[in-house]
């Protein structure tokens, strides 16, 4: 099985507005994309609060790993023109993310600082939803002021730094089905080198 799809290529078009990234579509290949949704997992830690309501998994499924593990340093940089970026093996804070009707995630900027002293650099999200119907909502939101939206379309991923100004989220309730869910499969990548702000963990705009 091929894991990555058509749109895997050695460069990216990027967008500056509201804050650097680049959108890929067929990033997976559609074998890939079924094959992670075949095994969706069925045991999910719900995280819930003020700021989001959404759930993650505590391990990756065996199509997921093989995802994770494909993704290079590279692709990362050759989309943000960073270098000296690795992944956590640990996948802290990452992996598999859903978010079910009436789910949402509060416009936030990320931790910058890993619980190993590492730089938080980058994100990269990808979509897993096989079928979305824009009118269930679910755009993934850039921007303080929610400037660019990008629907969360199976296969898709999107790339960006994480900094001070990379404002992020998905705050409005799903109008999904109850038995759908908006699906993803993050990635975080990290360097040695110190952030010039103070370490903080994660900040909502509330």
């Amino acid at each position: 099985m091929e894991i990555f799809g058509p749109g895997l290529t050695d460069s990216y078009e990027a967008f500056n507005k509201p804050f650097p990234h680049v959108v890929i579509d067929d990033f997976l290949s559609k074998e890939t994309l079924k094959a992670i949704n075949a095994e969706w997992p069925d045991r999910w830690v719900k995280e819930q609060g003020s700021f989001q309501r959404k759930w993650s998994s505590e391990e990756l499924t065996p199509t997921s790993r093989k995802v994770v593990d494909s993704v290079t340093p590279e692709i990362a940089e050759t989309a943000t023109g960073l270098t000296g970026l690795f992944k956590d093996p640990d996948n802290f804070g990452s992996g598999l993310h859903c978010i079910p009707h009436g789910g949402f995630l509060k416009m936030h900027v990320d931790f910058n600082v890993h619980p190993k002293g590492w730089h938080r650099r980058v994100n990269m999200l990808i979509y897993l939803n096989e079928k979305w119907d824009n009118s269930w909502g679910g755009e993934l939101c850039l921007g303080d002021k929610m400037q660019k939206r990008i629907s969360p379309l199976g296969g898709r991923c999107v790339i960006f730094e994480t900094n001070e100004k990379s404002y992020h989220g998905h705050p409005k309730p799903l109008k999904c089905p109850t038995n759908k869910d908006r699906r993803s499969l993050a990635i975080y990548f990290y360097s040695d080198t110190q952030p010039e702000e103070e370490p903080h963990s994660t900040v909502y705009i509330k």
